[in-house]
């Protein structure tokens, strides 16, 4: 499996213009040959193609090298993305994961795709919790509406230069309800400890539960979970239809932060929301307690598209997205988040409270 990038712009020859994907957020990379041909035209027509699906997200890093000194760039942000590939013949050899920039400059975010080698082959990747503070994240298999006989839990670390390694693996562990489909995965650390937050997508349903366990992970890349749960509801209101959870991320000051989203098939119309959903704090048995945002508080709604990762930059604002938008391909985009009557958001509530 070979490295791939890609940039937004970059453009491939084509027998027509699709001027549909105007809203692409990544093209593949430019392999244009001209015709040389006596009587070929000189203007060689070009299609811009989309990223393949993101379908989780996690922060990496802030790289202000990309920023020109007394400028008013603004420096780059870098995320690990995964891919829900299938363990398939027809998917089983795509890459699992990409290593994504925000934009500079005209030619849009950056894409690398990443050779990473695994110890098995990941199914359905659809999550990334990042362990705050560490150069570590777990990497989650859905379970595929139950198709995945041993869905697989993977850690990834990675050094200064941002070089992504498997080390470790574990199953899924017992949950306190049936595992069928896992799309919203993060770690919390309360007090020194590490907590282990999912909730299923809830396909069908308005609400899902919010379920937490202690975490471990070993300097020699062993995963254990603890066998006790709490769990806390969470209904969202919107979009109509939605599943409640499609990405979740948590920040430096216990806040979760969960998308809901529409996916009626592959051609869309998609439809998304972003809530405040609960907090977690000290206490309790576990050493941590869930507490439900009551009503869960809407920070943002993303029409036409299907948001499957929620990220934010080293455990605060600004709120980035991912998007799984199918057949229209993958994009990454800073959210903006409001109150009520429009106000902007900040951690803890609106600005002007």
């Amino acid at each position: 499996m070979m490295r791939r990038q890609f940039l937004a712009r970059r453009l491939l020859p084509a027998v027509s213009v699709l001027s549909a994907l105007s809203l692409a957020a990544c093209g593949a990379r430019d392999s244009s040959a001209v015709d040389g041909s006596p009587g070929a035209s000189s203007t060689v027509e070009r299609q811009i193609r989309a990223p393949r699906e993101f379908s989780g997200i996690a922060w990496l890093a802030t790289d202000h090298r990309s920023a020109t000194a007394g400028s008013d760039e603004e420096p780059q942000e870098v995320f690990l993305v995964c891919h829900d590939a299938r363990d398939n013949d027809a998917e089983r050899d795509l890459p699992r994961l990409s290593i994504v920039r925000t934009p500079v400059n005209t030619d849009g975010i950056i894409v690398r795709e990443l050779d990473v080698k695994f110890p098995s082959v990941p199914n359905d990747l659809e999550s990334i919790a990042r362990l705050p503070g560490r150069n570590e994240a777990l990497l989650v298999e859905s379970n595929a509406d139950g198709d995945d006989p041993d869905p697989t839990i993977y850690l990834a670390r990675w050094d200064g230069d941002l070089n992504v390694e498997i080390a470790g693996s574990v199953p899924w562990p017992r949950t306190p309800e049936p595992l069928v489909n896992v799309e919203a995965t993060a770690v919390a650390t309360i007090r020194g400890r590490d907590y282990f937050v999912y909730a299923e997508r809830a396909q069908g349903s308005d609400t899902t539960h919010i379920n937490m366990t202690r975490l471990t992970v070993g300097k020699d890349g062993e995963i254990r979970f603890g066998r006790k749960w709490t769990s806390v509801p969470f209904t969202a209101a919107e979009p109509p239809g939605a599943r409640p959870a499609s990405g979740l991320d948590i920040d430096a000051e216990g806040n979760l932060y969960v998308s809901s989203a529409y996916d009626p098939g592959d051609l869309g119309p998609f439809d998304s929301a972003v809530y405040r959903a609960a907090t977690v704090r000290p206490g309790g048995p576990l050493g941590a307690t869930l507490h439900p945002v009551r009503p869960p508080q809407e920070l943002a709604r993303s029409s036409g598209l299907k948001v499957e990762g929620v990220g934010l930059v080293d455990g605060s604002f600004p709120i980035f997205i991912s998007d799984d938008d199918e057949d229209y391909g993958g994009l990454l985009r800073q959210l903006r988040v409001t109150g009520p009557g429009g106000r902007p958001w900040r951690q803890g509530g609106p600005s002007g409270r």
